[in-house]
Protein backbone atom coordinates (compact mmCIF):
# COMPACT_ATOMS: atom_id res chain seq x y z
CA UNK A 1 0.00 0.00 0.00
CA UNK A 2 1.42 3.36 -1.08
CA UNK A 3 1.55 5.97 1.70
CA UNK A 4 2.53 9.58 1.16
CA UNK A 5 2.69 12.87 3.02
CA UNK A 6 0.41 15.67 1.80
CA UNK A 7 0.70 19.46 2.18
CA UNK A 8 -0.67 20.79 5.43
CA UNK A 9 -4.12 22.31 4.91
CA UNK A 10 -5.36 24.66 7.57
CA UNK A 11 -8.65 22.79 7.75
CA UNK A 12 -9.67 19.21 7.01
CA UNK A 13 -13.43 18.77 6.49
CA UNK A 14 -14.69 15.19 6.75
CA UNK A 15 -17.97 14.55 4.93
CA UNK A 16 -19.17 15.57 1.47
CA UNK A 17 -22.85 16.16 2.08
CA UNK A 18 -24.51 19.57 2.11
CA UNK A 19 -22.99 20.61 5.45
CA UNK A 20 -19.44 19.56 4.64
CA UNK A 21 -19.54 21.03 1.14
CA UNK A 22 -21.09 24.22 2.51
CA UNK A 23 -18.40 24.59 5.19
CA UNK A 24 -15.69 24.03 2.59
CA UNK A 25 -17.16 26.66 0.27
CA UNK A 26 -17.53 29.18 3.09
CA UNK A 27 -14.00 28.74 4.42
CA UNK A 28 -12.42 28.77 0.97
CA UNK A 29 -14.23 32.02 0.16
CA UNK A 30 -12.76 33.50 3.36
CA UNK A 31 -9.26 32.57 2.20
CA UNK A 32 -8.63 29.46 4.32
CA UNK A 33 -6.75 26.46 2.93
CA UNK A 34 -9.28 23.62 3.00
CA UNK A 35 -9.28 19.94 2.12
CA UNK A 36 -12.61 18.07 2.04
CA UNK A 37 -12.70 14.27 1.93
CA UNK A 38 -15.78 12.12 1.34
CA UNK A 39 -15.79 8.34 1.70
CA UNK A 40 -18.26 7.77 -1.14
CA UNK A 41 -19.79 10.20 -3.58
CA UNK A 42 -20.99 13.68 -2.73
CA UNK A 43 -24.59 13.72 -1.40
CA UNK A 44 -24.77 9.92 -1.35
CA UNK A 45 -25.81 9.92 2.34
CA UNK A 46 -28.53 11.84 4.17
CA UNK A 47 -28.18 14.88 1.88
CA UNK A 48 -29.37 12.81 -1.08
CA UNK A 49 -31.90 10.77 0.90
CA UNK A 50 -34.23 13.58 1.90
CA UNK A 51 -37.55 14.93 0.66
CA UNK A 52 -36.15 17.59 -1.68
CA UNK A 53 -38.05 20.27 0.23
CA UNK A 54 -36.86 23.82 0.84
CA UNK A 55 -38.76 24.64 4.02
CA UNK A 56 -40.56 27.93 4.54
CA UNK A 57 -40.52 27.24 8.28
CA UNK A 58 -44.23 26.50 8.46
CA UNK A 59 -43.81 22.85 9.35
CA UNK A 60 -41.89 23.74 12.52
CA UNK A 61 -43.57 27.00 13.54
CA UNK A 62 -45.77 25.51 16.27
CA UNK A 63 -43.39 22.99 17.82
CA UNK A 64 -39.90 24.32 17.02
CA UNK A 65 -40.00 28.11 16.46
CA UNK A 66 -36.22 28.53 16.37
CA UNK A 67 -35.93 25.99 13.53
CA UNK A 68 -38.86 27.74 11.82
CA UNK A 69 -37.09 31.12 11.99
CA UNK A 70 -33.90 29.61 10.60
CA UNK A 71 -35.76 27.89 7.75
CA UNK A 72 -37.65 31.09 6.85
CA UNK A 73 -34.45 33.13 6.66
CA UNK A 74 -32.32 30.51 4.94
CA UNK A 75 -35.02 29.66 2.42
CA UNK A 76 -35.00 33.26 1.21
CA UNK A 77 -31.20 33.26 0.98
CA UNK A 78 -31.01 29.99 -0.97
CA UNK A 79 -33.57 31.19 -3.49
CA UNK A 80 -31.12 33.99 -4.29
CA UNK A 81 -27.83 32.11 -4.27
CA UNK A 82 -28.82 28.65 -5.63
CA UNK A 83 -31.44 29.38 -8.26
CA UNK A 84 -30.22 26.63 -10.58
CA UNK A 85 -31.38 23.83 -8.26
CA UNK A 86 -34.59 25.34 -6.82
CA UNK A 87 -38.13 25.21 -8.18
CA UNK A 88 -39.84 28.10 -6.41
CA UNK A 89 -43.30 26.61 -6.87
CA UNK A 90 -44.73 27.64 -3.48
CA UNK A 91 -46.63 25.53 -1.00
CA UNK A 92 -49.97 25.19 0.72
CA UNK A 93 -50.99 23.76 4.08
CA UNK A 94 -54.48 22.22 3.94
CA UNK A 95 -56.79 20.72 6.55
CA UNK A 96 -59.55 18.22 5.80
CA UNK A 97 -62.72 17.07 7.48
CA UNK A 98 -61.88 15.51 10.83
CA UNK A 99 -58.70 17.52 11.43
CA UNK A 100 -58.43 19.58 14.63
CA UNK A 101 -60.24 22.91 13.92
CA UNK A 102 -58.13 24.66 16.58
CA UNK A 103 -54.84 23.93 14.84
CA UNK A 104 -55.05 26.38 11.86
CA UNK A 105 -55.33 29.55 14.02
CA UNK A 106 -52.51 28.29 16.26
CA UNK A 107 -50.44 27.61 13.14
CA UNK A 108 -51.02 31.14 11.82
CA UNK A 109 -50.13 32.75 15.15
CA UNK A 110 -46.96 30.67 15.42
CA UNK A 111 -45.90 31.51 11.87
CA UNK A 112 -46.33 35.22 12.53
CA UNK A 113 -44.25 34.96 15.70
CA UNK A 114 -41.47 33.10 13.86
CA UNK A 115 -41.39 35.40 10.83
CA UNK A 116 -42.83 32.78 8.46
CA UNK A 117 -44.83 34.33 5.61
CA UNK A 118 -48.40 33.03 5.25
CA UNK A 119 -51.55 33.86 3.33
CA UNK A 120 -54.95 32.39 4.09
CA UNK A 121 -56.83 31.26 0.98
CA UNK A 122 -60.13 29.52 0.40
CA UNK A 123 -60.46 25.76 -0.16
CA UNK A 124 -62.07 26.58 -3.52
CA UNK A 125 -58.99 28.47 -4.65
CA UNK A 126 -56.76 25.58 -3.60
CA UNK A 127 -58.90 23.17 -5.60
CA UNK A 128 -58.52 25.34 -8.70
CA UNK A 129 -54.74 25.25 -8.30
CA UNK A 130 -54.55 21.62 -7.14
CA UNK A 131 -57.44 19.74 -8.79
CA UNK A 132 -56.22 16.34 -7.56
CA UNK A 133 -56.89 17.22 -3.92
CA UNK A 134 -59.96 16.06 -2.03
CA UNK A 135 -63.20 18.02 -2.07
CA UNK A 136 -63.26 17.78 1.73
CA UNK A 137 -60.83 20.64 2.35
CA UNK A 138 -61.70 22.83 5.33
CA UNK A 139 -58.97 25.49 5.43
CA UNK A 140 -55.79 26.42 3.57
CA UNK A 141 -52.71 28.59 4.08
CA UNK A 142 -50.11 29.53 1.48
CA UNK A 143 -46.44 29.47 2.47
CA UNK A 144 -43.10 30.05 0.72
CA UNK A 145 -42.06 26.38 0.44
CA UNK A 146 -40.08 25.30 -2.64
CA UNK A 147 -38.60 22.17 -4.17
CA UNK A 148 -34.82 21.77 -4.19
CA UNK A 149 -32.57 19.23 -5.89
CA UNK A 150 -30.17 18.11 -3.13
CA UNK A 151 -27.73 16.41 -5.50
CA UNK A 152 -27.30 19.55 -7.58
CA UNK A 153 -27.14 21.74 -4.46
CA UNK A 154 -24.19 19.76 -3.08
CA UNK A 155 -22.52 19.58 -6.49
CA UNK A 156 -22.89 23.36 -6.81
CA UNK A 157 -21.24 23.89 -3.42
CA UNK A 158 -18.40 21.55 -4.39
CA UNK A 159 -17.72 23.32 -7.68
CA UNK A 160 -17.98 26.75 -6.06
CA UNK A 161 -15.56 25.67 -3.31
CA UNK A 162 -13.09 24.49 -5.94
CA UNK A 163 -13.36 27.82 -7.75
CA UNK A 164 -12.43 29.47 -4.44
CA UNK A 165 -9.32 27.28 -4.12
CA UNK A 166 -10.46 24.32 -2.01
CA UNK A 167 -9.18 20.78 -2.55
CA UNK A 168 -12.26 18.53 -2.68
CA UNK A 169 -12.03 14.73 -3.03
CA UNK A 170 -14.73 12.09 -3.16
CA UNK A 171 -14.18 8.32 -2.90
CA UNK A 172 -11.46 9.25 -0.41
CA UNK A 173 -12.37 7.73 2.96
CA UNK A 174 -10.88 8.69 6.29
CA UNK A 175 -9.26 5.57 7.74
CA UNK A 176 -7.77 6.88 10.99
CA UNK A 177 -7.01 9.93 13.11
CA UNK A 178 -3.71 10.39 14.94
CA UNK A 179 -4.07 12.10 18.34
CA UNK A 180 -1.14 13.26 20.46
CA UNK A 181 -1.28 15.33 23.66
CA UNK A 182 -4.87 16.39 23.06
CA UNK A 183 -4.38 17.41 19.44
CA UNK A 184 -5.21 15.66 16.18
CA UNK A 185 -1.83 15.63 14.50
CA UNK A 186 -2.70 13.60 11.43
CA UNK A 187 -5.50 12.05 9.41
CA UNK A 188 -5.00 9.11 7.09
CA UNK A 189 -7.16 9.31 3.96
CA UNK A 190 -7.00 7.41 0.72
CA UNK A 191 -8.32 6.47 -2.68
CA UNK A 192 -7.95 2.85 -3.70
CA UNK A 193 -4.59 1.49 -2.55
CA UNK A 194 -3.09 4.94 -1.94
CA UNK A 195 -2.97 6.41 1.56
CA UNK A 196 -2.13 10.01 2.37
CA UNK A 197 -1.31 11.46 5.78
CA UNK A 198 -2.86 14.91 6.12
CA UNK A 199 -1.54 17.28 8.81
CA UNK A 200 -4.33 19.85 9.32
CA UNK A 201 -4.49 22.53 11.98
CA UNK A 202 -8.23 21.94 12.53
CA UNK A 203 -10.50 18.99 11.74
CA UNK A 204 -14.26 19.33 11.19
CA UNK A 205 -16.53 16.32 11.54
CA UNK A 206 -19.42 16.92 9.11
CA UNK A 207 -20.36 13.28 8.57
CA UNK A 208 -23.96 13.57 9.76
CA UNK A 209 -25.34 10.19 10.76
CA UNK A 210 -21.76 8.86 10.82
CA UNK A 211 -20.53 11.58 13.21
CA UNK A 212 -20.34 9.19 16.16
CA UNK A 213 -18.21 6.75 14.19
CA UNK A 214 -15.89 9.57 13.09
CA UNK A 215 -15.54 10.95 16.62
CA UNK A 216 -14.60 7.51 17.93
CA UNK A 217 -11.46 7.67 15.77
CA UNK A 218 -10.33 10.52 18.02
CA UNK A 219 -11.34 8.65 21.17
CA UNK A 220 -14.46 10.80 21.60
CA UNK A 221 -18.19 10.30 21.72
CA UNK A 222 -20.67 12.43 19.76
CA UNK A 223 -24.36 12.10 20.54
CA UNK A 224 -26.65 12.17 17.51
CA UNK A 225 -30.04 10.51 17.28
CA UNK A 226 -30.59 8.52 14.10
CA UNK A 227 -34.12 8.85 12.75
CA UNK A 228 -35.15 6.99 9.60
CA UNK A 229 -37.52 8.57 7.10
CA UNK A 230 -39.07 6.78 4.10
CA UNK A 231 -40.43 8.46 0.96
CA UNK A 232 -42.28 7.30 -2.17
CA UNK A 233 -41.63 8.65 -5.68
CA UNK A 234 -44.50 8.89 -8.18
CA UNK A 235 -44.21 9.36 -11.92
CA UNK A 236 -45.28 12.84 -13.01
CA UNK A 237 -46.23 15.95 -11.08
CA UNK A 238 -49.40 15.16 -9.15
CA UNK A 239 -49.35 18.63 -7.55
CA UNK A 240 -48.29 22.02 -8.88
CA UNK A 241 -46.83 23.22 -5.59
CA UNK A 242 -45.92 21.57 -2.30
CA UNK A 243 -48.92 20.34 -0.30
CA UNK A 244 -48.64 19.96 3.49
CA UNK A 245 -51.26 18.69 5.89
CA UNK A 246 -52.36 21.47 8.26
CA UNK A 247 -51.83 19.50 11.46
CA UNK A 248 -48.93 18.56 13.73
CA UNK A 249 -46.19 16.84 11.64
CA UNK A 250 -46.93 13.16 11.02
CA UNK A 251 -46.40 10.41 8.44
CA UNK A 252 -47.47 10.91 4.83
CA UNK A 253 -48.38 14.58 5.13
CA UNK A 254 -46.20 16.27 2.47
CA UNK A 255 -46.30 16.05 -1.34
CA UNK A 256 -43.36 17.65 -3.18
CA UNK A 257 -43.36 18.17 -6.98
CA UNK A 258 -39.78 17.40 -7.97
CA UNK A 259 -38.55 17.70 -11.56
CA UNK A 260 -40.53 15.02 -13.46
CA UNK A 261 -41.89 13.33 -10.33
CA UNK A 262 -43.75 13.79 -7.04
CA UNK A 263 -42.32 12.72 -3.69
CA UNK A 264 -44.60 11.66 -0.83
CA UNK A 265 -43.19 11.57 2.66
CA UNK A 266 -42.19 10.97 5.19
CA UNK A 267 -42.10 8.46 8.02
CA UNK A 268 -40.19 8.83 11.27
CA UNK A 269 -38.73 5.98 13.26
CA UNK A 270 -35.60 4.65 14.90
CA UNK A 271 -32.87 4.30 12.31
CA UNK A 272 -29.54 2.59 11.79
CA UNK A 273 -26.79 2.65 9.19
CA UNK A 274 -26.44 -1.03 8.38
CA UNK A 275 -29.09 -1.33 5.66
CA UNK A 276 -31.12 1.83 5.07
CA UNK A 277 -34.02 1.01 2.79
CA UNK A 278 -37.77 1.50 2.53
CA UNK A 279 -40.21 -1.30 3.32
CA UNK A 280 -43.53 -2.23 1.75
CA UNK A 281 -45.22 -1.64 5.11
CA UNK A 282 -43.92 1.93 5.26
CA UNK A 283 -45.16 2.53 1.72
CA UNK A 284 -48.65 1.30 2.63
CA UNK A 285 -48.68 3.57 5.68
CA UNK A 286 -47.71 6.61 3.62
CA UNK A 287 -50.38 5.88 1.01
CA UNK A 288 -53.07 5.44 3.65
CA UNK A 289 -52.31 8.89 5.06
CA UNK A 290 -51.91 10.63 1.70
CA UNK A 291 -55.18 9.37 0.24
CA UNK A 292 -57.05 11.48 2.83
CA UNK A 293 -55.78 14.59 1.03
CA UNK A 294 -55.51 13.09 -2.48
CA UNK A 295 -57.92 10.15 -2.90
CA UNK A 296 -56.62 9.14 -6.34
CA UNK A 297 -53.02 8.79 -5.20
CA UNK A 298 -53.48 5.05 -4.70
CA UNK A 299 -53.93 4.68 -8.48
CA UNK A 300 -50.93 6.89 -9.37
CA UNK A 301 -47.81 5.16 -10.63
CA UNK A 302 -45.22 4.59 -7.92
CA UNK A 303 -41.69 4.51 -9.31
CA UNK A 304 -39.61 3.75 -6.23
CA UNK A 305 -39.37 4.18 -2.48
CA UNK A 306 -36.25 5.27 -0.63
CA UNK A 307 -35.12 6.03 2.89
CA UNK A 308 -32.65 8.32 4.58
CA UNK A 309 -31.35 8.68 8.12
CA UNK A 310 -31.73 12.05 9.81
CA UNK A 311 -28.96 12.91 12.29
CA UNK A 312 -30.85 14.81 15.00
CA UNK A 313 -29.07 16.99 17.52
CA UNK A 314 -29.88 14.81 20.52
CA UNK A 315 -31.65 15.50 23.79
CA UNK A 316 -34.36 13.58 25.57
CA UNK A 317 -37.01 13.91 22.84
CA UNK A 318 -37.12 11.43 19.98
CA UNK A 319 -38.26 11.38 16.36
CA UNK A 320 -40.75 14.10 15.44
CA UNK A 321 -40.56 15.53 18.96
CA UNK A 322 -36.84 16.23 18.61
CA UNK A 323 -35.68 19.68 17.53
CA UNK A 324 -34.53 20.22 13.95
CA UNK A 325 -31.94 22.67 15.25
CA UNK A 326 -28.19 22.08 15.12
CA UNK A 327 -25.16 22.11 17.41
CA UNK A 328 -21.49 22.79 16.80
CA UNK A 329 -19.52 20.76 19.30
CA UNK A 330 -16.06 22.00 20.28
CA UNK A 331 -14.32 18.92 21.69
CA UNK A 332 -11.80 20.88 23.77
CA UNK A 333 -13.83 20.12 26.88
CA UNK A 334 -13.32 16.43 26.14
CA UNK A 335 -9.59 16.80 25.70
CA UNK A 336 -9.09 17.32 21.94
CA UNK A 337 -8.43 20.96 21.13
CA UNK A 338 -8.62 21.14 17.31
CA UNK A 339 -11.72 19.08 16.53
CA UNK A 340 -15.28 20.31 15.82
CA UNK A 341 -18.42 18.26 15.10
CA UNK A 342 -21.52 19.67 13.41
CA UNK A 343 -24.66 17.82 14.50
CA UNK A 344 -28.32 18.04 13.45
CA UNK A 345 -29.94 20.69 11.30
CA UNK A 346 -31.73 20.37 7.98
CA UNK A 347 -30.88 20.67 4.31
CA UNK A 348 -32.63 24.06 4.33
CA UNK A 349 -30.31 25.35 7.06
CA UNK A 350 -27.06 23.83 5.78
CA UNK A 351 -25.65 27.23 4.75
CA UNK A 352 -26.28 28.71 8.21
CA UNK A 353 -24.67 25.67 9.84
CA UNK A 354 -21.67 26.12 7.57
CA UNK A 355 -21.42 29.83 8.39
CA UNK A 356 -21.45 29.22 12.15
CA UNK A 357 -18.89 26.41 11.86
CA UNK A 358 -16.66 28.58 9.68
CA UNK A 359 -16.90 31.42 12.22
CA UNK A 360 -15.59 29.02 14.89
CA UNK A 361 -12.77 27.83 12.66
CA UNK A 362 -11.62 31.32 11.70
CA UNK A 363 -11.53 32.26 15.38
CA UNK A 364 -9.48 29.17 16.20
CA UNK A 365 -7.07 30.00 13.37
CA UNK A 366 -6.76 33.59 14.56
CA UNK A 367 -7.85 34.73 11.10
CA UNK A 368 -10.29 37.39 9.97
CA UNK A 369 -12.73 37.05 7.12
CA UNK A 370 -16.44 37.70 6.82
CA UNK A 371 -18.94 35.18 5.50
CA UNK A 372 -19.94 35.86 1.88
CA UNK A 373 -22.08 32.82 1.12
CA UNK A 374 -25.32 34.63 1.90
CA UNK A 375 -24.74 37.20 -0.84
CA UNK A 376 -22.60 35.55 -3.55
CA UNK A 377 -24.55 33.40 -5.97
CA UNK A 378 -23.45 29.83 -6.49
CA UNK A 379 -22.74 29.00 -10.15
CA UNK A 380 -24.38 32.21 -11.43
CA UNK A 381 -25.91 31.79 -14.89
CA UNK A 382 -24.28 33.49 -17.87
CA UNK A 383 -27.11 35.44 -19.46
CA UNK A 384 -25.06 36.05 -22.61
CA UNK A 385 -25.06 32.38 -23.56
CA UNK A 386 -27.74 31.08 -25.92
CA UNK A 387 -28.36 27.71 -24.29
CA UNK A 388 -31.21 25.20 -24.30
CA UNK A 389 -33.42 26.09 -21.35
CA UNK A 390 -33.24 22.62 -19.78
CA UNK A 391 -29.42 22.69 -19.71
CA UNK A 392 -29.21 26.28 -18.47
CA UNK A 393 -31.73 25.55 -15.73
CA UNK A 394 -30.05 22.33 -14.68
CA UNK A 395 -26.41 23.38 -14.44
CA UNK A 396 -26.33 27.11 -13.75
CA UNK A 397 -23.03 28.80 -14.58
CA UNK A 398 -21.42 25.58 -15.83
CA UNK A 399 -24.09 25.07 -18.48
CA UNK A 400 -21.98 26.72 -21.17
CA UNK A 401 -19.17 24.17 -20.96
CA UNK A 402 -21.63 21.28 -20.81
CA UNK A 403 -23.57 22.57 -23.81
CA UNK A 404 -20.32 22.99 -25.76
CA UNK A 405 -19.40 19.37 -25.05
CA UNK A 406 -22.84 18.24 -26.22
CA UNK A 407 -22.41 20.12 -29.50
CA UNK A 408 -18.80 19.11 -30.13
CA UNK A 409 -19.32 15.37 -29.66
CA UNK A 410 -20.53 13.44 -32.74
CA UNK A 411 -23.40 11.92 -30.73
CA UNK A 412 -23.55 14.56 -28.01
CA UNK A 413 -27.05 15.75 -28.89
CA UNK A 414 -28.52 12.25 -28.96
CA UNK A 415 -30.91 11.46 -26.13
CA UNK A 416 -29.43 9.12 -23.53
CA UNK A 417 -32.27 9.11 -20.97
CA UNK A 418 -35.74 9.81 -22.33
CA UNK A 419 -37.37 9.85 -18.88
CA UNK A 420 -35.29 12.81 -17.68
CA UNK A 421 -34.29 14.35 -21.01
CA UNK A 422 -30.54 13.79 -20.59
CA UNK A 423 -28.24 14.01 -23.63
CA UNK A 424 -25.25 11.79 -24.32
CA UNK A 425 -23.05 14.86 -24.26
CA UNK A 426 -24.05 15.47 -20.64
CA UNK A 427 -22.97 11.95 -19.72
CA UNK A 428 -19.70 12.38 -21.60
CA UNK A 429 -18.98 15.70 -19.90
CA UNK A 430 -19.36 14.41 -16.36
CA UNK A 431 -17.81 10.99 -16.97
CA UNK A 432 -14.54 12.74 -17.85
CA UNK A 433 -14.29 14.00 -14.25
CA UNK A 434 -12.18 12.01 -11.77
CA UNK A 435 -15.10 12.43 -9.34
CA UNK A 436 -17.23 10.04 -11.41
CA UNK A 437 -16.39 6.38 -10.88
CA UNK A 438 -19.72 4.60 -11.28
CA UNK A 439 -23.10 4.77 -12.95
CA UNK A 440 -24.58 6.04 -9.68
CA UNK A 441 -22.06 8.92 -9.58
CA UNK A 442 -23.11 9.87 -13.10
CA UNK A 443 -26.80 9.61 -12.21
CA UNK A 444 -26.43 12.04 -9.30
CA UNK A 445 -24.93 14.68 -11.61
CA UNK A 446 -27.34 14.34 -14.55
CA UNK A 447 -30.50 12.56 -13.24
CA UNK A 448 -30.12 9.91 -15.95
CA UNK A 449 -31.66 6.73 -14.51
CA UNK A 450 -33.96 8.52 -12.05
CA UNK A 451 -37.08 8.37 -14.25
CA UNK A 452 -39.96 5.91 -14.31
CA UNK A 453 -37.96 3.09 -15.94
CA UNK A 454 -35.29 3.49 -13.21
CA UNK A 455 -32.40 3.06 -15.62
CA UNK A 456 -33.89 0.18 -17.57
CA UNK A 457 -33.52 1.93 -20.92
CA UNK A 458 -30.43 4.06 -20.28
CA UNK A 459 -28.19 1.95 -18.06
CA UNK A 460 -25.96 0.84 -20.93
CA UNK A 461 -25.49 4.47 -21.94
CA UNK A 462 -24.39 5.19 -18.37
CA UNK A 463 -22.07 2.17 -18.25
CA UNK A 464 -20.50 3.06 -21.60
CA UNK A 465 -19.89 6.65 -20.51
CA UNK A 466 -18.27 5.68 -17.21
CA UNK A 467 -16.09 3.05 -18.91
CA UNK A 468 -14.85 1.45 -15.69
CA UNK A 469 -14.06 -2.23 -16.19
CA UNK A 470 -16.76 -4.66 -17.34
CA UNK A 471 -19.79 -2.66 -18.59
CA UNK A 472 -22.16 -5.56 -17.92
CA UNK A 473 -20.99 -5.75 -14.31
CA UNK A 474 -21.36 -1.98 -13.99
CA UNK A 475 -24.88 -2.15 -15.41
CA UNK A 476 -25.86 -5.04 -13.14
CA UNK A 477 -24.53 -3.28 -10.05
CA UNK A 478 -26.39 -0.09 -10.89
CA UNK A 479 -29.67 -1.89 -11.55
CA UNK A 480 -29.34 -3.91 -8.33
CA UNK A 481 -28.98 -0.66 -6.40
CA UNK A 482 -32.06 0.76 -8.11
CA UNK A 483 -33.96 -2.43 -7.25
CA UNK A 484 -33.66 -1.68 -3.54
CA UNK A 485 -36.19 1.10 -4.02
CA UNK A 486 -38.36 -0.64 -6.60
CA UNK A 487 -39.18 -3.78 -4.62
CA UNK A 488 -41.54 -2.06 -2.13
CA UNK A 489 -43.69 -0.51 -4.92
CA UNK A 490 -44.20 -3.43 -7.30
CA UNK A 491 -47.82 -2.94 -8.34
CA UNK A 492 -49.63 -1.93 -11.53
CA UNK A 493 -47.60 -0.26 -14.26
CA UNK A 494 -44.34 -0.48 -12.34
CA UNK A 495 -44.75 -4.24 -11.96
CA UNK A 496 -45.22 -4.52 -15.73
CA UNK A 497 -42.16 -2.31 -16.23
CA UNK A 498 -40.07 -4.61 -14.05
CA UNK A 499 -41.29 -7.71 -15.87
CA UNK A 500 -40.20 -6.11 -19.13
CA UNK A 501 -36.81 -5.23 -17.65
CA UNK A 502 -36.34 -8.75 -16.30
CA UNK A 503 -36.78 -10.21 -19.78
CA UNK A 504 -34.63 -7.52 -21.37
CA UNK A 505 -31.69 -8.01 -19.01
CA UNK A 506 -31.97 -11.78 -19.05
CA UNK A 507 -30.89 -11.65 -22.69
CA UNK A 508 -27.63 -10.09 -21.49
CA UNK A 509 -27.19 -12.58 -18.66
CA UNK A 510 -27.96 -9.89 -16.06
CA UNK A 511 -30.06 -10.30 -12.92
CA UNK A 512 -31.23 -6.71 -12.50
CA UNK A 513 -32.40 -7.40 -8.95
CA UNK A 514 -28.93 -8.33 -7.78
CA UNK A 515 -30.20 -11.74 -6.68
CA UNK A 516 -32.52 -10.20 -4.08
CA UNK A 517 -35.88 -11.86 -3.38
Amino acid sequence: MKRSQAPRPEVLVIGGGATGAGITRDLAMRGAEVLLVEAGDFSAGASGGNHGMLHSGGRYAVKDPQAARECASEGRILKRIARFCIDDCGGTFVSVAGDDPDYPPRFLDSCRAAGVWTEEISPEEVRREEPNLTGELRSAVRVADAAIDPFFLVWGNVESAREAGADVRNHCPLTSLEVSDGTITGAVVGRGSERTVVRPEIVINATGAWSGWTSEMAGLRTEAQLDKGTMVVFNGRLVNGLVNRLRPPADGDILVPHRSATILGTTSGAGGLDDVRATAGEVRRLLAEARVVMPEITSARMVRAYAGVRPLAGGSEKGREASRGFRIVDHREEGVDNFLSVIGGKLTTYRLMAEKAADEVMSMLGRKGACRTMVEEMLPPDGALNLPAFIAGRYGGLAGAISADCRSSPLGLDEACSCEGVLRGELEHFSSSPDVRSCSDLMRRTRAGMGFCQGGLCVFQLAAAVDEGDPLAAAEGFMAERWKGIGPVLVGDQLRQEAFKANLFRSYGIDHTGGRP
